[in-house]
């Protein structure tokens, strides 16, 4: 036959602690929690970690937004295009339909570059818009218009285009003022 386990025989040497009904306050026995007594000599031990390098945070929030608008500031809508017309005799380049977009610093050698065969000219020149283009004025002869066409010159800058009116916006008539319609 199997030894059936006995709870007898095994002996228990566990002690439950004595309840003092003095301290309990309520019948549900959760006083005895709130009147514990701790010996005032009694010291907790515990362990802080702290970082023995800390490191200095320092708020850059206002350098670096005016970095970002810096950066805005120089490179928004900043484009390449091809010259339209060069004068040998003036010295002067042409870009048709277009405006400068420099808002109140205004276009100058620092922020408009010109370029030949891509090697950046020197920049001894004025910038100005005359009616709806774009005139560069050279100060002095940077370009040997012999040997340069048209599509070797080429600018950078911050130049907007301007829209030509499409045919809705012109009005074609006969002599005899007879409206044609395309």
């Amino acid at each position: 036959m199997l030894n059936r386990f006995n709870s007898n025989s095994r002996k228990l040497n566990r002690v439950v602690p004595k309840v003092n009904i003095n301290n309990l306050t309520n019948n549900d026995l959760t006083g005895s929690l709130q009147n514990i007594e701790i010996p005032t000599n009694t010291k907790f031990q515990s362990k802080t970690k702290s970082n023995p390098n800390p490191i200095k945070l320092v708020n850059n929030k206002t350098k670096i937004s005016d970095f970002y608008q810096e950066i805005l500031e120089n490179s928004a809508r900043y484009n390449q295009r091809v010259i339209d017309e060069f004068d040998n005799n003036t010295n002067t380049l042409t870009i048709y339909n277009v405006t400068l977009d420099y808002g109140t610093e205004g276009a100058s050698p620092n922020n408009f570059e010109v370029l030949v065969f891509g090697l950046h000219i020197p920049g001894n020149y004025k910038i100005e818009e005359v009616g709806n283009n774009v005139v560069i004025t050279l100060n002095e002869q940077y370009i040997d218009y012999d040997n340069v066409t048209i599509n070797d010159i080429y600018v950078m800058g911050k130049l907007k285009d301007i829209p030509i009116g499409t045919e809705l916006d012109i009005v074609l008539s006969t002599e005899n003022d007879e409206e044609i319609i395309l």
